[in-house]
């Protein structure tokens, strides 16, 4: 095969071996999805290949090369073809040839390459016979397409499906013959062929269980007419696709394997049952659409698997029915009553019962009986109930059996499950004891450790290789404890104890169990210290218990922690109890850790997994008390112990003496030193500093983009655009303290973490500006170039870029300064292995956020082609999750997947996002034009820590807070919606005019008589431009939105595109506003009379080229000219609001209150970081705008009296703007501000001055003090330049026209 490389695309071309001189066919792209037919002439004779190219995900193809006929077979045993060829040779003779191969089982054979007229004889026989069958006539199904393929599938007449556990005996008759052969049908589902039949000719099927039963009286006739009524019957004439796709593809099966116990809670509609009531049902079926093949299925009415551990006893009412040992299916009797299952148990000699268990297959029959009679549980067709079987009689010897009983309907079968309720997986490499309890007391007291009596002791394996083997828990000892008193909990409680030791002994006080961890739904995460030799000092090694329930069945998935909460070594000679002060009112019993003498352990505090997965804004541990374990007398507990406080403290110990703590934190791990005064150097002990790495990184310009390779046929295509300036990446050691902004109230008790741990690291990223642009906007009418970007209000632009002379890094006041002007501002704190994250601050500066539902979701289409799952993972993870041992239970994909996030949950000592103000522009145009342009939201301080939780609960807790934060907003975002106009844009708009209009007079009038009169002026002019603006804007956002309303309602895709592409057109001018809208007004009522003849033309050629039926034509038809109707009235008035909203309205907007336009430039606009983008210089009587014409915005403004204009003198097409801004900050005079003049307006009054005093004569109070006269420096100012490039010949003569305009505003010269 060959590739030939174009400029454009890939194409490939073909050849068949051994035609002449390598004849390559025409070349094709594999880009289209579709079937392709290429030929190749050779002297006469035609091959048709047929290509199929078909997407197996979002970066990968599949590309099918084959003839025009293809051999399939899904029979069980070999066959021979013999296909004959005729066709003309060179020579114009005849030629004969034969092609014999052998087609084995459930395969196919490579395509003849073939045309239709060449095959002239198709015949088969089984292998090893030596008669060929007759001619096999070939009927084309689908006529016509030239790129069609002759698919020839040999399947067998009958197949038998039998969905029983046990094989049966079929027995065939051939009545009319007055034969009667037997087959021994597999049950399970297994699908076999019926050997022995004959086509034109009926049988007659009977069915024996066992060989020492009778057959089945009634007999079931089965015949091929039989076969051609039902597939004409369900009509299954569409594409034989899926025969392909079983003979190429992998082979997958989507239904679970017999007995279908799979339950999935995603199913929507549950399938009905076929009968209830009697106990066997023969179903006949097409076996595959497409095929003549008829499936005959013997179904049971249900299966009841017992996949607990316990060999189970059927009772219905009173009367044992039949026994089901443990991992068996069984076909139950119809149950008429109630049934129970029971346990035999060989201490009482007595089979012990569940609660009865009825069945509802009525779904409108009442659920419970009425009366008294609550006994009976009801299980529905879909649905599951607990049952539990109390074993033994003597109270405090009593066990527990729990079971979940679930039901569910596949293939018209009841399946009825017992299983364990539940299940325990070991996912550490460790054997573990354990040992299951359900008691109706508290186990202990509060101020002793628990002691517990011997009960049962079960083992679990140690995962190997990564896959743990589940396993259930076969019962529950039910304790009696003599320890009495009040229970605010839930009874009975459900405990578990832990131990590593390979023969544990003793009670829990002394012995090495664990704490009995409460095994309840509301305590998804335990973390357990398991008492076993683990190496490095430590007694006990961290496991995590987590907890989950799903469809009935409790999952116990034990991991090792990887970061544990709590270590404490105990360095005393003497064994000690700890006990935690519980602030509220626990949920479940509170135990007492015992500390072994010179020992270290790991713990977990109620408080700690009580609150998980809580985020809490600022939570404080609680106080630890105390006390000797000594049996001879009662000690008191020590004084609260507050382990919030890093550092050392003493306590006093009674019945020892004074006891050293030392609090630190370790990878997130709060370590807890108990040691006697003698040994207080190795707790106070100063922690070597360990080597530090400290780097700096500046980037002046970075930029990431996202493109697509695979979806455009043209090349690369960038869709987003990420560009940073100004870019500062550090890492450094932690500080002893956060900074002053970043600290928090020292009176909050929140230190920093930086401060627990000096092995700290601190990495800072730091961006002066940001900005995310979309790509496509040239490409595609999206309304927004830019999706994120800063708010320039109030902003302060850097100098120009960074060298290696000029960067913020050559002083510390610098470097401060640069920080806090910055955009973006990330700081993480890192632990002592700098791979625990401790402390991230967040901080970003106000910003615009720009989005539109149309590239959202372009891009989402997008997305998996960056992500491509593998066409072949899914199917092979699932075929090996059915291939195993059935009796090991399986562990459904939403506990794997939410296991994971128990494990490892995100661990921070603090998480601080700084407020956020954004300005939100969205607009929604997929049904209806909805837009919502500058809406200002601002969200709150975000500040969490300690934090312990998943990743899913600390995106809600984010949601939640800026959802908040919208929803304070809401009254403006609906306000701003532009459906119809915006309301919000002209109140905030009056309110500004309003603002002016008392605000500057009283600001002049602070200043003397001329200012105010000034203020007054300039008060007047801004309260009428604000509401002139603000009434203006809102009635071009009416009519705007009301234009792109009505071009939606008119049904016409071609009208809605040409009056998008005109709406991004802007008038240049009063008469040309008025000339575009009047346009688009008549084109507008043109379209709507020429939409009633075009909308159905429209919709009969589109389904002309579907090659849809007759009535789907006439239908289309109709609909357009319901279009065109609608059309008729929708298109008149969106071109009126459309006139309205670009004439006079839209150009008044964008004139008012500026003045006469001198000249405009076409420039290329060279930012400070180098880019270059298209621009405008409009030169006005008072200002200079730089707009943007690639954004269509205005970028800059410039006073025209405050900036220079000049060209470069080496660079004739470079054109500066240099602007004079002051630095000094305004003084405050009384309640107002003063003033500022500008450099040229100081130099005139200076010059004004000197001048005008010579003409006074000076009085004799002047003359007796009189100080030397010097003139006052102006005050200080910064110089901003910016570059234009632009033709030589048009900047020389906008230069000259620019220095006449500043001349005449500055007075300067004759005018």
């Amino acid at each position: 095969m060959d590739v030939l490389h174009m400029e454009v695309m890939e194409l490939l071309h073909i050849c068949i071996e051994g035609w002449g001189n390598w004849r390559w066919s025409e070349a094709f792209s594999v880009d289209n999805v579709g079937t392709l037919l290429r030929t190749i002439q050779y002297k006469g004779r035609t091959a048709s290949l047929i290509i199929k190219v078909v997407q197996l995900n979002g970066v990968q193809k599949q590309v099918i090369i084959c003839g025009r006929q293809i051999m399939c077979s899904y029979l069980a045993q070999d066959i021979e073809l013999r296909v004959v060829q005729h066709y003309v040779g060179p020579d114009s003779q005849t030629v004969v040839r034969e092609h014999c191969d052998c087609l084995e089982a459930q395969t196919k054979l490579p395509s003849y390459v073939l045309e239709d007229a060449e095959m002239t004889e198709l015949c088969v026989r089984a292998r090893g016979d030596e008669d060929w069958s007759q001619d096999v006539q070939l009927e084309r199904r689908d006529k016509g397409s030239s790129s069609s393929v002759v698919q020839v599938v040999f399947s067998p007449l009958f197949v038998m499906r039998s969905h029983l556990p046990d094989p049966v005996i079929l027995h065939i008759e051939k009545r009319s013959l007055g034969l009667r052969e037997s087959q021994l049908i597999q049950g399970q589902g297994h699908q076999e062929p019926l050997l022995n039949t004959e086509a034109d000719l009926t049988h007659h099927l009977t069915f024996q269980a066992r060989e020492d039963e009778d057959a089945s009286h009634c007999a079931v006739p089965i015949s091929t007419s039989l076969i051609k009524q039902i597939v004409n019957k369900t009509g299954n004439e569409d594409n034989l696709e899926h025969i392909l796709a079983d003979f190429y593809g992998p082979k997958t099966s989507t239904e679970s394997p017999w007995p279908y116990v799979t339950k999935d809670s995603d199913r929507s509609v549950p399938e009905p049952l076929a009968q209830w009531d009697s106990p066997m049902q023969v179903k006949l079926s097409c076996w595959k659409s497409g095929l003549n093949t008829l499936l005959i299925e013997l179904l049971p009415w249900a299966l009841l698997a017992n996949h607990s551990q316990w060999d189970l006893w059927l009772f219905e009412g009173e009367t044992i029915v039949l026994q089901i040992p443990a991992g068996k299916v069984i076909v139950p009797p119809n149950f008429k009553e109630a049934f129970q299952i029971g346990i035999y148990w060989a201490h009482t000699n007595t089979v012990h019962k569940s609660t009865a268990l009825k069945l509802v297959h009525d779904l409108t029959s009442p659920r419970w009986k009425e009366g008294s009679d609550s006994e009976v549980v009801t299980l529905d067709e879909e649905g599951y109930v607990k049952a539990d079987i109390t074993l033994g009689a003597f109270p405090g010897r009593q066990k527990l059996c729990q079971f979940c009983v679930s039901s569910v309907v596949s293939h018209g079968i009841q399946i009825l499950q017992i299983e364990d309720r539940t299940i325990l997986v070991n996912n550490t490499p460790y054997t573990i004891q354990y040992r299951p309890l359900r008691t109706d007391h508290a186990l202990g007291t509060d101020d002793q450790a628990c002691e517990i009596p011997e009960t049962a002791i079960f083992s679990l394996a140690p995962s190997e290789l990564s896959l743990a083997k589940p396993c259930s828990v076969p019962c529950w000892d039910l304790l009696q404890t003599s320890v009495q008193g009040k229970v605010e909990f839930p009874l009975p409680l459900s405990h578990m104890l832990f131990s590593m030791f390979p023969r544990p002994d003793g009670g829990v006080g002394s012995g090495p169990w664990s704490l009995p961890a409460p095994i309840r739904p509301d305590f998804p995460r335990l973390s357990l210290s398991v008492p076993g030799d683990s190496g490095g000092g430590l007694s006990s090694r961290c496991i995590v218990l987590t907890y989950q329930e799903h469809l009935g069945v409790t999952y116990i998935i034990l991991n090792e922690d990887p970061s544990p909460r709590m270590l404490i070594h105990n360095k005393c000679p003497i064994p000690l109890l700890l006990k935690e002060t519980v602030k509220e009112t626990p949920r479940t019993e509170v135990y007492c850790q015992p500390l072994p003498a010179n020992c270290s352990l790991h713990h977990e505090l109620y408080h700690h997994f009580s609150s998980f997965p809580e985020c809490r804004q600022k939570e404080m541990l609680p106080t630890l008390l105390l006390k000797t374990t000594s049996h001879h007398s009662s000690t008191d507990w020590t004084d609260p112990i507050d382990i919030n406080c890093p550092g050392t403290q003493v306590v006093f110990l009674p019945g020892f003496g004074c006891l050293y703590i030392d609090v630190a934190y370790e990878k997130g791990t709060l370590v807890l030193s108990l040691a006697p005064e003698g040994s207080m150097d190795s707790v106070i002990n100063q922690l070597s500093r360990s080597s530090k790495l400290s780097f700096r990184v500046l980037l002046s310009e970075a930029s990431v983009v996202l493109s697509d390779d695979i979806t455009s046929p043209s090349g690369s295509v960038e869709l987003l655009r990420l560009t940073l300036t100004k870019l500062l990446l550090s890492l450094a050691p932690a500080p002893s303290s956060l900074p002053p902004e970043l600290a928090v109230d020292p009176t909050m008790d929140a230190r920093p973490i930086s401060i627990l741990m000096p092995n700290a690291s601190l990495i800072e990223v730091y961006c002066s500006s940001l900005q995310v642009d979309n790509q496509l906007y040239n490409r595609a009418s999206f309304h927004f170039p830019v999706l994120l970007c800063q708010d320039q209000r109030g902003g302060t632009e850097t100098e120009g870029p960074w060298s290696s002379d000029t960067n913020p890094t050559q002083s510390p006041e610098a470097l401060e300064d640069f920080k806090h002007s910055c955009f973006l501002q990330l700081r993480v704190v890192l632990a002592g292995d700098r791979c625990t994250v401790d402390e991230v601050t967040f901080q970003l500066q106000p910003a615009r956020v720009y989005l539109e539902d149309t590239f959202v979701y372009y891009i989402k289409t997008l997305f998996h082609t960056y992500i491509p799952d593998s066409a072949m993972a899914s199917a092979t993870a699932e075929t090996q999750r059915s291939k195993e041992p059935s009796s090991a239970p399986i562990l459904p994909e939403q506990v794997l997947q939410s296991v994971q996030a128990l494990v490892h949950p995100v661990r921070l000592q603090r998480l601080t996002i700084q407020p956020v103000n954004l300005l939100v522009s969205i607009h929604a145009s997929l049904k209806l034009y909805i837009a919502s342009d500058h809406t200002p939201l601002s969200f709150s301080l975000f500040e969490r820590g300690p934090l312990c939780t998943t990743a899913r609960q600390l995106v809600h807790a984010l949601a939640m807070h800026y959802a908040a934060g919208a929803l304070f907003r809401a009254g403006w975002v609906v306000g701003s919606l532009e459906i119809l106009g915006s309301p919000a844009s002209l109140v905030r708009s009056i309110g500004n005019g309003v603002s002016d209009f008392f605000r500057l007079p009283y600001e002049g009038l602070t200043r003397g008589p001329g200012a105010f009169v000034s203020g007054v002026s300039r008060g007047t002019t801004s309260f009428v431009k604000h509401i002139s603006k603000g009434t203006l804007t809102s009635i071009t956002n009416l009519a705007t939105s009301l234009a792109r309303n009505m071009d939606r309602l008119s049904l016409d895709e071609e009208h809605y595109t040409r009056q998008e592409e005109w709406r991004r057109q802007l008038p240049e001018s009063l008469g040309d506003g008025l000339r575009q809208g009047l346009s688009r007004l008549g084109i507008s009522l043109l379209g709507a009379i020429a939409g009633i003849v075009d909308q159905p033309m429209q919709n009969f050629q589109r389904n002309w080229e579907l090659q849809s039926s007759a009535g789907s034509k006439a239908k289309g038809v109709i609909s357009g000219v319901g279009k065109g109707i609608v059309g008729v009235f929708t298109k008149p008035i969106g071109g009126a609001a459309e006139l309205v909203s670009q004439t006079w309205i839209r150009k008044m907007l964008q004139s008012l209150g500026r003045p006469e336009l001198h000249m405009a430039l076409e420039v290329t606009i060279v930012s400070g970081s180098g880019q270059e983008h298209a621009g405008c210089l409009l030169l006005t009587s008072e200002v200079l705008f730089v707009v943007s014409l690639s954004e269509d915005t205005q970028q800059q403004a410039f006073p025209i009296t405050e900036v220079e204009c000049q060209q470069e003198p080496g660079q004739q097409s470079e054109l500066t703007l240099t602007l004079q801004q002051q630095t000094v900050a305004s003084d405050t005079e009384g309640d107002g501000v003063r003033e500022r003049l500008s450099e040229q307006q100081y130099r005139r009054l200076v010059d004004y001055v000197t001048r005008a005093s010579q003409f006074l004569s000076p009085s004799a109070a002047s003359l007796q003090l009189q100080p030397p006269v010097t003139l006052a420096k102006p005050p200080p100012s910064v110089t901003k330049s910016y570059r234009y490039l632009v033709d030589p010949a048009f900047a020389k003569v906008f230069v000259s026209k620019f220095t006449m305009v500043k001349n005449k505003a500055l007075r300067i010269g004759f005018h």
